[in-house]
């Protein structure tokens, strides 16, 4: 990874939960991802490179902080990978807006996890789509949301957050393991798996949050794996001895949720959307014509 950020950005990740998409089926992930940064504006850390992703290049992906104090800068860069981080929690975005090239995806998961894991992050949370045709007749009547935990306490977690008072929506249940083993037999060398794969190899503790999606205007399942990141995030408490291998996530532990140390709960932001949104699917047709 190569990284020319600065000792903020390395004291930002020791300890943290880092949020960050698998760029696969509908790229819901991004957008869960844009959906988070736009919702609770954490601080740019700046760009991140590797040689295992392929380059690209934007401008103003977000309205960050645009008030009369500090009116928004038109023209500012997005680039393939930017971390975010939430001043005062423990708590890191990678945004990843491009995917890894032909043959990479292992040593790209590899290169990510190693330095996140060289860095001292706490715990990794992966957003993902999950292929909506792999669904069974038990999936089609429940909710499209789907979590894979790495221990006990994250499973409590996430159980915790799918039954907890800030949930919305039909609640996120455990990923089966029939649907599991097709996607492994699948897309073993696709995103999310070579993440999850990696991680395991690290002892890097981690939850895969997904939601089943077919190809179109995904903006929906965006905002809906958004909500369900940010009531997992509203459960997990580092833990002590924070960093790759502690028990750095777990339900219960005593401390402050990731999302209230500055005293805000998920149930108390609203989410939104980032106005660079508003040309990504086109025009909405008007409901008369149907």
């Amino acid at each position: 990874m190569l990284c020319e950020l600065g000792p903020e950005a390395l004291d930002a990740l020791k300890g943290a939960i880092v949020v960050l998409p698998a760029v696969a089926y509908a790229n819901v992930g991004e957008l869960a991802i844009d959906v988070l940064v736009a919702t609770l504006r954490p601080k740019s850390l700046g760009a991140v490179e590797s040689v295992n992703v392929l380059p690209v290049v934007g401008n103003d992906a977000y309205d960050v902080d645009p008030s009369p104090q500090q009116p928004q800068q038109p023209g500012r860069l997005a680039t393939a990978l930017e971390l975010f981080s939430v001043p005062g929690r423990p708590l890191v975005f990678l945004q990843q807006r491009a995917p890894a090239a032909l043959g990479r995806q292992s040593a790209f998961a590899a290169e990510l996890v190693g330095w996140l894991v060289e860095a001292g992050a706490a715990a990794l949370v992966v957003l993902s789509g999950l292929d909506a045709g792999l669904r069974r007749d038990m999936q089609l009547d429940s909710s499209p949301l789907r979590y894979l935990a790495s221990s006990e306490e994250l499973r409590a977690a996430c159980a915790a957050a799918a039954a907890g008072p800030q949930a919305t929506g039909p609640p996120a249940m455990e990923l089966e393991g029939e649907i599991r083993e097709e996607e492994l037999a699948l897309h073993h060398s696709l995103p999310p798996w070579p993440l999850v794969s990696e991680c395991g190899k690290r002892n890097l503790p981690h939850v895969l949050m997904g939601c089943f999606s077919a190809e179109g205007d995904n903006a929906g399942e965006g905002l809906r794996l958004a909500a369900a990141a940010m009531q997992l995030l509203a459960t997990m408490r580092p833990g002590p001895g924070a960093g790759a291998g502690a028990g750095a996530a777990m339900a219960g532990a005593k401390g402050e949720a990731v999302l209230e140390m500055a005293g805000v709960g998920a149930a108390a932001l609203a989410l939104r959307a980032p106005p660079s949104w508003a040309g990504l699917y086109g025009r909405a047709f008007p409901a008369e014509i149907f």
